[in-house]
């Protein structure tokens, strides 16, 4: 199964995802002043078709709730994500070269219902794409305020959590769990 993963961010009304928003940052720069009032969501692709509509949420939170769990994920760890504006959670079930990605209505204890079943992928897979979201929202936010690497604590810690996931991907590649 062909996973994709993409940000759509929360301008006013509509949501743009990152490469619009890349393309034109003069235009959205003033309505996206403050790094921690960014809202939006991950956009999940199974064999390029969207599932699971997402709820927004604090966008730099989210992600960087995502790059935390990954290297519990590499070492063999089932983790949880839930967003802050719903009652919605992410699930990363490992298992050997495979994860488990599922959403759901519930708590981080509680499946009430799933918004995508679970699904198994590449673990591989999985990381690059998580891994290319870190990337890419960086990217867009160095883009609107280069200062905010810097100044904004919660853009700083996603810079220390991306470098942490990535370190264990080059890790997990170098000494493969058996």
């Amino acid at each position: 199964m062909k996973l994709t993963l993409d940000l759509a961010v929360d301008v006013g009304e509509v949501s743009l995802d990152i490469a619009t928003l890349l393309q034109s940052v003069p235009d959205h720069r003033e309505a996206l002043a403050d790094p921690d009032a960014l809202e939006g969501r991950i956009v999940i692709q199974l064999d390029d078709q969207e599932c699971g509509k997402v709820t927004s949420d604090p966008l730099i939170r989210l992600l960087d709730l995502w790059l935390r769990k990954l290297p519990w994920v590499l070492g063999g760890d089932t983790e949880t994500v839930a967003l802050r504006n719903s009652e919605q959670c992410f699930a990363f079930v490992p298992a050997g070269a495979s994860v488990e990605l599922s959403f759901f209505t519930g708590t981080e204890a509680e499946v009430e219902e799933y918004l995508i079943e679970p699904t198994v992928l590449r673990l591989d897979a999985f990381v690059v794409e998580v891994l290319g979201l870190g990337e890419r929202l960086l990217e867009l936010l160095a883009a609107l305020n280069p200062k905010w690497t810097s100044d904004s604590e919660p853009v700083r810690d996603l810079q220390t959590s991306f470098g942490e996931a990535k370190a264990a991907w080059h890790d997990h590649q170098l000494h493969p769990r058996r």
